[in-house]
């Protein structure tokens, strides 16, 4: 193919753009040139000049220190609770566990490396190795960039899984190996110290027990499996991609046989039947397969291995609901604690966008197949305009049906029978029984209206500064750079003035929303998908890198995974919509504008970081403030028990998270909100902070 049917690969092609966005692209792609952005090829020493080689080699000492030092906060936390359920001896196995797997991990790392540099250096002629990535291609949805051989001292991520080349994840970060092993096991620990302080019900501690060790257990395995795959990249020729995918879930099951059934580090997962624990970690082993496949260059290994056990644990929960609901012979920590009905819609809309997704993937992929025809350039009468179009819309209209369908006949029974009433019905119900939820939607739909007209007037900002499509100077193009990142923080805001306790329901319909969307982006379904595509790569950044836009997800995950862990901890709840919406904003904003002095090894300055703990904690002490002055008696309470102790402590979790943020190059919009999560968790006195959002 061309370079213009290749460049918006995170579309279909080109050729599915009608004329007027035909001449949108060309100008954007004149606006690049114009502004050095090279979409030829690229000279090794351009590409070390611009891959961020003195941040990863200084950053990555900071990094690890945060992480290590505040899983160790964590891990003493948890075994501080004066009735902790898992013995200490146990905590204390589970630990070392961890730790020698990430040691093995990081010697395996350097080791690879180190062969890698020896063999580049006798041969840089083989074009058939995935690790040399002779020629390698990176694509974002906006713009193509071909690069010659690598240059061996580059630090690459040499972590890996399932043998992929070091093509099949994010290229401008770390692997994250820290950060997917630990976060979420900081994430379990804060849960089960905010379960066992808050409430008296010994089934529900059992419950969320068995969610920590299941955590454990999947951080253990990913580190098994890393390991592993860096002993057997070598002779991944033999042994295909699947092959080892299949491979690495017989061990994943042989482990936790071992784990569950012959040790007594998970009591409460020994006790339930071993078949729904396999089948948790197979859909987790599932998920980081299909990230390493099917989104190359979307996630860092850390990443993935965060979104993937996410994902795992969803789906844990809905098969212990759909189990407790058609089965008697159930375990009575499961039976007594099912989802709540706003819970079960919120995993329905979620995992039912998915089945769909699933359902639906041959019809999609035709639609792609469609668009990405150059009909210009067919001698066939059959492949007209005319005939292609028609092609089309068929296809759309077909997709549109099938999802209805399956909505109808397969996510609305179930959900029927969870909720014990027509989900529509209740979703109604839910919606208008309520005049300050109606209220809520309403100033929703405000808030949105008055982003999309600024998001517009600091569209057309930039545009005044060219003339033919030539920039006056080369200063316009950190004024281009200035405008998209307003824009990305105008939607920080959005999430600010948006947030509400409602949003647990909320941010489950828009993630949904977004994925579906990106189907139809991706897919190029008629007539939506192109006008998607062209309003989307307003906001990519460097980490748009694969063949999906996910900054959007990112930003609703970030916000919205505190409040779907459900604590009563104000300052909890609360992470993801200040570190996103006001800290990071602020960072960004002040860091580009009056940013002089940079941390050792990092992009980010210290003016940006300094913003972002000054706005954390100021905005925390607004809304507080502000929710006693209106007399919420909650508030008032939690004010009235705070003391400088608790604000000191506050402060300090702050600075730790702007610290992680500054030095790591792991995605912050999901990373960040979850690590604030858990240190406020760790550093509070819960009997205090108990501001409720039922």
């Amino acid at each position: 193919m061309t370079t213009d049917a290749h460049y918006d690969e995170g579309f279909a092609s080109s050729s599915s753009l009608d004329d007027s966005q035909t001449k949108e692209v060309l100008r954007r792609r004149r606006r690049q040139s114009s502004l050095g952005t090279s979409v030829t090829k690229t000279s090794p020493s351009d590409l070390l000049a611009s891959f961020p080689v003195d941040t990863l080699i200084a950053a990555e000492p900071s990094e690890r220190l945060i992480w290590i030092s505040s899983y160790f906060w964590a891990t003493y936390q948890y075994i501080s609770l004066p009735d902790n359920t898992l013995p200490i001896n146990t905590i204390l196995v589970w630990t070392g566990l961890i730790l020698c797997g990430l040691m093995v991990c990081h010697v395996s790392s350097r080791s690879n490396q180190n062969s890698k540099t020896r063999s580049f250096e006798k041969s840089t002629t083989d074009s058939s190795s995935d690790d040399l990535l002779l020629s390698p291609t990176l694509k974002s949805p906006l713009h193509r960039q071909t690069f010659d051989a690598p240059d061996p001292s580059l630090p690459a991520p040499t972590n890996r899984i399932f043998g992929a080349s070091r093509a099949a994840f994010r290229m401008d970060a770390d692997d994250g190996l820290l950060c997917g092993a630990l976060l979420l096991i900081m994430v379990a620990y804060a849960q089960m110290i905010h379960v066992m302080d808050t409430y008296e019900n010994l089934l529900l501690v059992t419950w969320m027990q068995a969610k920590l060790e299941l955590i454990l257990l999947m951080s253990l395995i990913f580190l098994i499996l890393v390991s592993a795959s860096g002993v057997l990249h070598p002779v991944k020729r033999i042994i295909r991609k699947r092959g080892l995918f299949v491979s690495s879930i017989l061990v994943s099951g042989i482990v936790t046989f071992i784990i569950t059934r012959l040790t007594s580090l998970t009591p409460i997962l020994g006790s339930t039947p071993i078949w729904l624990t396999v089948f948790s970690i197979v859909a987790y082993q599932w998920s980081m397969y299909l990230c390493v496949v099917a989104l190359k260059r979307c996630f860092t290994l850390g990443e993935m291995s965060v979104i993937s056990q996410g994902a795992a644990v969803m789906v844990n929960m809905a098969t212990e609901t759909l189990w407790a609901t058609y089965s008697e012979a159930v375990p009575t920590y499961i039976k007594t604690n099912r989802m709540g009905q706003e819970t079960v819609m919120i995993h329905a809309v979620i995992l039912g966008m998915v089945i769909v997704g699933v359902a639906l993937y041959p019809l999609l992929r035709y639609c792609r197949k469609l668009a990405q025809r150059p009909y210009w350039r067919s001698q066939s009468s059959s492949d007209t305009l005319q005939s292609i179009q028609r092609r089309k819309i068929i296809c759309a209209v077909s997709v549109y049906a099938l999802t209805a369908l399956v909505v109808t006949l397969i996510v609305t029974p179930v959900c029927t029978t969870l909720l014990h009433q027509n989900p529509f019905l209740w979703t109604l119900d839910f919606v208008f029984s309520s005049p300050p939820r109606l209220f809520l939607c309403m100033y929703w739909a405000t808030t949105i209206g008055i982003t999309v007209v600024a998001w517009v007037l600091l569209l057309d900002l930039p545009s005044n500064a060219y003339q033919n499509g030539v920039p006056e100077n080369q200063s316009r193009a950190k004024k281009l750079t200035s405008a998209l990142n307003k824009k990305r923080k105008l939607f920080h805001g959005l999430a600010v003035l948006m947030f509400d306790s409602f949003l647990r329901l909320a941010f489950g319909v828009a993630l949904a929303t977004f994925i579906y969307l990106e189907y139809l982006r991706y897919f190029a379904v008629w007539p939506y998908g192109k006008n998607i595509h062209m309003f989307l790569t307003e906001f990519i950044d460097n980490r748009d890198l694969g063949p999906v836009i996910l900054s959007h997800m990112y930003l609703l995950i970030g916000c919205a995974s505190p409040v779907w862990l459900g604590s009563s901890n104000l300052f909890a709840s609360l992470s993801g919509i200040l570190s996103l919406g006001f800290g990071d904003a602020a960072a960004s904003l002040v860091g580009k504008r009056f940013g002089r002095w940079h941390w050792p090894g990092s992009k980010k300055t210290v003016e940006g970081t300094m913003s972002f703990i000054i706005t954390v904690f100021l905005s925390m002490l607004v809304i507080l403030y502000t929710s006693a002055l209106i007399r919420v008696d909650s508030a008032m309470t939690t004010l009235a028990n705070m003391d400088v102790g608790d604000w000191t402590r506050y402060l300090l979790v702050v600075i730790a998270a702007a610290l992680l943020e500054a030095f790591s190059l792991q995605n912050d919009n999901i990373i960040i909100p979850l690590f604030l999560y858990a240190l406020v968790i760790f550093s509070q006195d819960h009997s205090q902070l108990s501001l409720s959002y039922q």
